[in-house]
């Protein structure tokens, strides 16, 4: 139904501005009326009247732009005319193009027929031209066979060269048969040209190799031409063949004549030269020539050569002789010339002289190569030290590779002040002196303390507490057992071990044998102050004879250092070497510390030898030091101070690594050999038992084995310092392996007793040696061996021995009246009593008193 708020006319007007100017109603109702049929005649008046209303304001506009539209139509007109025009100009050309075509055909034919007579022409000019060239050239090489043939050698090569220019600016191909043909022919004038000039260059410089002669001529004449050797050079030089030829006489004249010279004397004499005219000749058998006769000689042969040879010869000639010449000659005579020695300086000095002479007389003819000569003739002073450089490192190294074993025996002396027990303990032990001094037993060395000084402050140790000043009961039975099989009752353990009510007295009255105590502690005190007394020590031992020629050597260099500084010296060419002549002994010892490893090596005591050998060294070395530092106090000019401490700080070091690693390899053999007893572990049951005896025995024999190994080697000092070194290895490992044992009985007690005692019969290779005015006078003491000296653990091995066999009243009394707690821990010592002794109330009250006293109670 349609709303009553909007009209037809206002549907009608909608339509209109919405055809008219694509507008959209604004109005809500109008866009939500409904369009009746009622409302079309109105809307179709409203757009019929609104195209009339266009339509007039068009014929308005078209009256306006009338004009406008009149010319835009005679401008048409005109173009149409234009096109017609061009049109009808088309169609005459297109016609006249028609009938222009036969004519170009018959242009195009004729424009042929001209190209081809122009080449034809064109072919025929460069063939006249071709053949005229070849004509020529023909020609041109006919006048090269006539100058050749007329021995024209210069003529020829130009005429030649223009033929070879000719042909190859030839407009003819190469691949033509005439061109080849002339080719060939150039090239066979060439060589034939080339071998006519080889034969005069023969003729005027020949080298008679078998004859060991050089014979120059000026010129020479081949049929009715004369040719000299300036003409000859020149040809050659066109021809690029000097160079050739050069090296050629070069290698000629080396072999006839400069290596006869610089050769050394041989089986048929030496060499000597002859000079004539124009030749030069090598001959043997004359008398002994040095090398200033060897520079003469080639003074002349070169003088001779600079005479008869054009100098474009002469000079290019010597750019490739002098070079190796010189290398030669030094190699050869020159350095062979320099002596190892301040022995034959002055010969030295005459053939620098002679060389400086040699060097001018090379320069004088404006020839090169010369400098290898001048430098070794201005480096004299490093050639002579380079050469006595080389010359000591290779003695040394040869001396050390060959291997000679050449040994001698040597003393060391030394004046020391001892006390006059020291002294005397000294004679007793004959006379052994302190093996390098300084050395800890910690770096398995010899000691610093010399076993006498030790025995000595065991002599003033208070022995009141071995209660060797109070009487003793020796008819006193020890009342005391191992271990019982079975239990056995508080009383019967009492009476088994000695333990009574009362054990004020008991203690004190089981106290251990004198002669079961070490053998140290059987000494009595002397606190008595006497005065000191001086004394001489002598100590022989074994050295190879390297070393006295390694000291021979440095000797050598530092006394000619100190002759070459001295005035009379001070213009010698080499005097400038004598700094150099005191760095050797530092570059001598490198050498023997890099090569003595592989000759000390062949030997079973090779390292005991290296210890000697260079400890004798850095002994002499010391003295040489201190004599040279005399020297340079008391004249600083004519001397040098000599610094070596490096050196022998190096040198001892390489000596204590040598002993140390012999040491060392020794005490591994020996651990190897004791770990076969297993720790002593059932000792008594086969066949445990059985190895722990060829371990210990095996132990003991090779430690005497050593023993007689090194006595013919080391000093009696450094024999017992290195057996008790190699002892106390032993004993420690023995220690603990008994120490680490939980359980010890009584029969295991007694076989680790026999083992302890096979060991200590090694305390026969500790008695010091008897004078030897011979046999000990009558109630003179026994000698004292002094294994407790240089074996540091041999008490506690002894003390080991007594708890091993002593009842719980002697071992308590050890700890708490003797010095068993000097060598024990108290956890050692109550570890051992826990092994050996059975769990008792015995056992408890010595393992508290132990424990007491160990904290002072």
């Amino acid at each position: 139904m349609r709303s009553q708020t909007v009209s037809d006319v206002q549907l009608g007007q909608a339509v209109l501005e919405s055809v008219r100017d694509g507008s959209y109603p604004d109005s809500e109702a109008v866009i939500s009326a409904e369009l009746p049929t009622s409302a079309l005649p109105v809307i179709i008046d409203l757009l019929e009247t609104a195209r009339q209303d266009v339509k007039r304001d068009i014929q308005v506009l078209s009256r306006e732009i009338a004009p406008d539209v009149d010319g835009w139509i005679s401008q048409a007109r005109q173009l149409r005319n234009d096109i017609d025009r061009s049109e009808a100009e088309a169609r005459e050309i297109v016609k006249e193009s028609e009938n222009g075509r036969p004519l170009q055909g018959r242009h195009k034919d004729a424009s042929s027929k001209v190209d081809f007579l122009k080449d034809e022409v064109y072919f025929s000019e460069t063939l006249v031209a071709t053949l005229q060239s070849l004509q020529r050239i023909q020609s041109t090489l006919d006048s090269v066979q006539e100058a050749t043939f007329r021995e024209d050698y210069p003529q020829s090569i130009e005429l030649l060269e223009d033929g070879e220019r000719q042909l190859s600016q030839s407009w003819a191909s190469e691949n033509t048969f005439a061109v080849e043909l002339l080719s060939n022919r150039a090239v066979n004038l060439r060589k034939s040209l080339v071998q006519q000039v080889d034969q005069c260059w023969e003729e005027l410089i020949n080298v008679d190799k078998i004859r060991q002669s050089l014979c120059i001529v000026k010129e020479i004449n081949r049929g009715s031409a004369s040719i000299n050797i300036e003409t000859l050079t020149a040809a050659l030089d066109k021809l690029g063949l000097l160079q050739s030829r050069i090296d050629s006489c070069h290698k000629s004249l080396d072999q006839s004549i400069i290596s006869p010279l610089l050769a050394k004397d041989g089986k048929e004499g030496h060499a000597t030269l002859t000079i004539r005219d124009n030749s030069v000749q090598v001959e043997k058998g004359g008398g002994d020539r040095g090398v200033s006769d060897k520079l003469e000689d080639l003074k002349s042969v070169f003088g001779f050569l600079n005479t008869h040879l054009p100098s474009s010869v002469s000079l290019a000639l010597s750019e490739t002789l002098m070079p190796s010449l010189s290398s030669r000659l030094i190699d050869t005579w020159l350095i062979s010339s320099v002596p190892s020695s301040l022995r034959g300086l002055e010969e030295y000095e005459e053939v620098l002289k002679q060389v400086q002479l040699f060097v001018d007389f090379i320069r004088f003819l404006g020839w090169k190569g010369e400098e290898p000569l001048a430098e070794w003739a201005s480096r004299a002073p490093r050639v002579w030290i380079t050469k006595r450089r080389e010359g000591a490192l290779l003695t040394v190294r040869e001396l050390l590779l060959k291997g000679a074993w050449d040994t001698k025996t040597v003393e060391r002396v030394e004046t020391q002040v001892f006390a006059p027990e020291f002294a005397n303990a000294q004679g007793q032990n004959g006379g052994q002196d302190d093996w390098n001094a300084g050395w800890s037993d910690d770096d398995n060395e010899p000691n610093a303390d010399h076993p006498s000084t030790a025995a000595n402050g065991d002599e003033e140790e208070d022995v009141s507490a071995w209660g060797l000043d109070e009487p003793t009961d020796e008819s006193r039975q020890e009342k005391g057992a191992r271990k019982p099989a079975q239990e056995q009752g508080d009383d019967d353990i009492e009476d088994a071990w000695g333990w009574g009510e009362d054990d004020d007295g008991s203690e004190q009255s089981e106290l251990p044998k004198l002669d079961e105590l070490p053998h140290s502690a059987q000494v009595h005190q002397d606190k008595e102050k006497r005065p000191e007394k001086e004394i001489t020590l002598k100590e022989a031992y074994t050295i190879t004879t390297v070393p006295e020629a390694i000291l021979e050597k440095i000797q050598s260099s530092v006394f000619d250092g100190n002759t070459l500084m001295q005035p009379s010296h001070s213009q010698s060419p080499v005097a400038p070497a004598a700094a150099g002549l005191f760095t050797l002994p530092t570059l001598i010892l490198a050498m023997y510390r890099a090569c003595a490893p592989s000759f000390y090596s062949s030997s079973p005591s090779g390292l005991m030898f290296a210890y000697n050998d260079s400890m004798w060294v850095t002994e002499q070395l010391r003295k040489l030091v201190q004599e040279q530092s005399e020297k340079f106090e008391a004249s600083p000019t004519t001397t040098r101070k000599l610094t070596l401490d490096g050196e022998i700080s190096l040198l001892e070091s390489y000596a204590k690594r040598a002993y140390s690693g012999e040491m060392e390899s020794q005490r591994r053999i020996l651990g190897d050999m004791l770990d076969g007893a297993q720790g002593f572990a059932n000792c008594t049951v086969q066949p445990f038992a059985g190895q722990c005896h060829t371990a210990v025995q095996s132990t003991v024999d090779l430690i005497r084995g050593i023993e007689r190994q090194w006595k013919g080697i080391l000093s009696r000092s450094a024999l017992l310092q290195s057996i008790g070194s190699l002892l106390s290895t032993v004993i420690s490992k023995f220690i603990v392996d008994i120490e680490d044992m939980s359980d010890i009985s009584e029969p295991e007690s007694q076989r680790l007793v026999s083992f302890c005692n096979e060991i200590s019969k090694l305390e026969d290779l500790f008695l010091p040696e008897q004078p030897k005015s011979g046999a000990t006078d009558v109630g003179e003491q026994e000698a004292v061996p002094l294994t407790a000296v240089y074996t540091p653990n041999w008490l506690k091995f002894q003390y080991l021995i007594n708890i091993l066999e002593s009842s719980l009243v002697d071992i308590k009394y050890l700890w708490t009246e003797g010095e068993l707690r000097l060598e024990f821990g108290p956890e050692e010592v109550i570890d051992l009593i826990e092994a050996l002794f059975a769990d008792s109330d015995h056992r408890r009250r010595a393992i508290g008193d132990v424990r007491r006293s160990s904290h002072g109670r």
